[in-house]
């Protein structure tokens, strides 16, 4: 086995030696759902073994003919190369396998003595294809990017709580019938790919429903501010990473954000009587047990403030902001 030294200078080298190679894939995105909350309960190591577990039989069992996979944390990228011959053999393959994913992903660890503890038992799948780029070298695939790859991962997140969703130019008509039947045709706006104009999209029936903000113009929210919080410093230094409630529906989860203001420092100490500073942090989105929340990290801005010379008992404010619909903001003024 390899040192981590000599897997580092081998990857240097195998990269002054890459180059771009353009091909056709196929993309298929692949998101456990739920997992953010069963890493919050599971210890690391269960978390690992699970991972470890869906992988392998994830491409072991329904894509072993992949030309190209990565995890991408709780999820996992497979790429499936087409041409001209092979492109209606390929997207139904790419189709089928991925429905019969989906169907059995709840019991994928079944029998298995090592995972005696609860799962995810729900998949998000993203498909798509096209033209990609391949950092290739010594006819070994390093990494990929593309158009596709974008579009797969957008397409992903919009497969919940389940399912598979994949666009208009994927081959929708190269589909057995059958398989046809099990789609349903939608339309969903898409940050970054259709924010203003709706793309054309095919969910799993039954299983997808598109969420009500992909259902209007992403320029059309607006932003809403959780009541002001008072705290001391000392109270903000104990609670490392915290999760704050979100009352209302987030209409994008992607754009949370925490303000924090705070005193400035005089030069002997004190804390200025009117003059302050507001710094924003990045929020992540969850649920757990049916609530939602947003997730900050506090570990790097206690230690700026720290540094500044703010003491544990001076009071700071934090506010919540976030995108809603229209019409939420309009209730919650209202009530």
């Amino acid at each position: 086995m390899k040192d981590s030294t000599g897997m580092h200078r081998e990857l240097l080298k195998l990269l002054h030696e890459a180059e771009g190679q353009s091909t056709r894939v196929v993309v298929v995105f692949l998101d456990v759902r739920g997992f953010s909350s069963f890493a919050g309960i599971a210890e690391s190591t269960d978390t690992a073994e699970f991972l470890k577990t869906v992988y392998l039989k994830i491409i072991d069992e329904f894509f072993p003919d992949a030309q190209f996979f990565k995890p991408t944390g709780d999820g996992l990228l497979i790429l499936l190369d087409y041409n001209r011959n092979t492109l209606e053999k390929v997207v139904r393959s790419a189709v089928d396998r991925s429905l019969r994913l989906v169907e059995t992903f709840g019991s994928l660890c079944d029998g298995d003595e090592m995972i005696n503890f609860d799962v995810p038992t729900k998949l998000g799948i993203g498909l798509a294809r096209g033209s990609a780029t391949a950092l290739t070298t010594r006819k070994k695939a390093l990494d990929y990017s593309g158009r596709p790859l974008n579009l797969a991962s957008r397409l992903m997140d919009l497969a919940r709580p389940s399912g598979i969703v994949f666009d208009q130019r994927f081959g929708f008509n190269l589909l057995d019938p059958e398989v046809q039947k099990r789609f349903k045709e939608e339309t969903a706006y898409i940050k970054g790919l259709a924010e203003s104009k709706p793309m054309t999209i095919f969910c799993l029936d039954d299983y997808t429903e598109i969420p009500e903000f992909n259902k209007r113009p992403l320029d059309g929210f607006v932003r809403h501010l959780e009541p002001k919080q008072t705290l001391s410093f000392k109270t903000l230094e104990e609670r490392g990473s915290f999760r704050h409630p979100v009352k209302l529906p987030p209409a994008r989860t992607d754009n949370i954000e925490l303000h924090i203001e705070y005193p400035k420092v005089k030069a002997d100490g004190r804390r200025h009587a009117s003059v302050g500073y507001i710094d924003t942090l990045p929020a992540t989105f969850g649920t757990a047990a049916g609530e939602s929340y947003a997730l900050v990290s506090y570990a790097n801005q206690v230690a700026a403030m720290k540094a500044l010379g703010v003491r544990s008992d001076w009071q700071v404010s934090i506010v919540l902001e976030y995108s809603v619909l229209p019409e939420d903001e309009e209730a919650f003024q209202a009530s």
